[in-house]
């Protein structure tokens, strides 16, 4: 891990903190829209592998139909998106990313961080992947670079019904490129970037941020799959 996310992983559960005190009424509200449009928990605690490769519980807002006594669907790991598992409320807060709020007790607890790469179910890392244990090697983030690089692509390759296959054959080799890179090379500036770029897609909407350009032009396999998704958006 490099010194700045070690600064950065103290700095981020200070943060964090700070941030519950505003949010967590709000996520009460949305559990309770959750449990209102479908009977059941408003959250749920999802198995995901962090820092070294430890498992710990991620916190979310529920967003598929409570199916099991633990209010978690059944089926595949992979979340398509014309999956039918998504309740009409989840469907909004999966659009503007709210069901990631309580995450932030994750961060708190000193499980995740507020940005860095996203956490992944232990089906699906290879602990003998060399890029895997680069990645592992610091703490899960809520929002990172990846994910405003790959939204637009991803959505399109995991149309139709064998999405957990394309997931892995496709998205996954991506995203791991992408989260390698990040944790290679973070920085205050870096950061910067992914914070700006946050603003820029979901304050201004735009198809292409600062992040998403430098990505592309340091990642050969985010380069390829950056000018499909510009295509899609237009």
């Amino acid at each position: 891990m490099s010194r700045w996310l070690r600064v950065r992983a103290r700095l981020d559960r200070v943060m964090a903190a700070l941030l519950a005190i505003p949010v967590t009424p709000l996520i009460g509200l949305l559990a309770y829209l959750v449990r209102r449009s479908d009977p059941g928990p408003g959250l749920v605690r999802l198995l995901r592998v962090g820092r070294d490769g430890r498992l710990f519980r991620l916190w979310k807002l529920r967003t598929m139909r409570a199916e099991l006594p633990g209010g978690l669907a059944t089926g595949s790991r992979i979340t398509a998106g014309d999956d039918d598992r998504v309740t009409r409320t989840g469907e909004g807060l999966r659009r503007g990313h709210l069901d990631e709020l309580p995450q932030l007790w994750n961060v708190i607890r000193g499980e995740m961080l507020l940005l860095g790469p996203r956490p992944e179910t232990p089906a699906l890392v290879d602990h003998d992947d060399t890029a895997w244990q680069c990645v592992l090697t610091v703490a899960p983030g809520i929002a990172g670079p990846t994910q405003l690089v790959v939204d637009t692509w991803e959505a399109t390759m995991l149309e139709g019904d064998d999405a957990e296959d394309a997931y892995r054959a496709h998205v996954l080799p991506v995203k791991l490129a992408i989260d390698r890179w990040y944790v290679e090379y973070a920085s205050p500036w870096i950061d910067l970037l992914v914070l700006v770029s946050l603003v820029q897609r979901f304050v201004f909407r735009r198809r292409e941020t600062v992040i998403e350009r430098r990505v592309r032009a340091a990642v050969p396999a985010a380069g390829a799959i950056g000018r499909m998704s510009l295509e899609i958006a237009a």
